[in-house]
């Protein structure tokens, strides 16, 4: 009878899970706001042909975000991502930064969307290299596009998490382009 009576809870209890996840998740009567953290792994290359200079590493970047969501097509959000130093032999890199993106989405299912992004990216970088006497270091800054896409997925209408693909070429002397894999997790006002 106990048994009966927790199966029967249980089952009761995933039920209610599912249908809070399908509930409201694209009804949109006012802009809904949500906040979200995410982490991931970058590669950052770069090559200076002027200093004879290649660099290419692989490093971790966090991120937080805010945002608005319109309907369940169109969002805007604002983003800091703090990439981790990456360095080689003779030379190290650390970038961070401030993003304003738009957001394009297609939802396959209630709870599944695909979607693509792109936007600004405000940087700062401060560069080392090496030498067989000390070292130089460099700071930079600058401002460019970025692009990405990716998938959300939502556990409930409050509850997501995301895995995307974002694009960064710098414009700089040295050009440097940074691939992001991202995995981020969000909550939905």
């Amino acid at each position: 009878m106990v048994k009966t009576f927790s199966l029967s809870a249980l089952a009761l209890a995933t039920l209610g899970f599912n249908i809070g996840a399908h509930a409201a998740i694209n009804d949109f009567d006012t802009p809904r706001i949500y906040t979200g953290i995410g982490y991931g792994q970058y590669s950052f290359q770069f090559e200076d042909s002027e200093n004879d200079t290649d660099f290419d590493d692989d490093a971790q970047m966090l991120k937080g975000y805010v945002g608005s969501q319109f309907n369940e097509h169109f969002s805007l959000e604002l983003a800091y991502q703090n990439f981790d130093e990456a360095s080689d032999i003779d030379s190290k890199a650390e970038v961070d930064g401030i993003s304003l993106a738009a957001r394009l989405a297609a939802p396959i299912t209630n709870n599944f969307s695909v979607y693509a992004k792109g936007g600004w990216l405000e940087w700062d970088a401060d560069i080392t290299q090496k030498l067989p006497v000390g070292s130089i270091t460099r700071s930079t800054d600058g401002g460019d596009v970025f692009y990405g896409a990716g998938i959300e997925y939502a556990f409930t209408s409050n509850v997501q998490v995301r895995l995307e693909y974002e694009r960064y070429e710098l414009d700089d002397d040295i050009d440097p382009e940074m691939d992001v894999a991202s995995v981020s997790f969000q909550y939905m006002f």
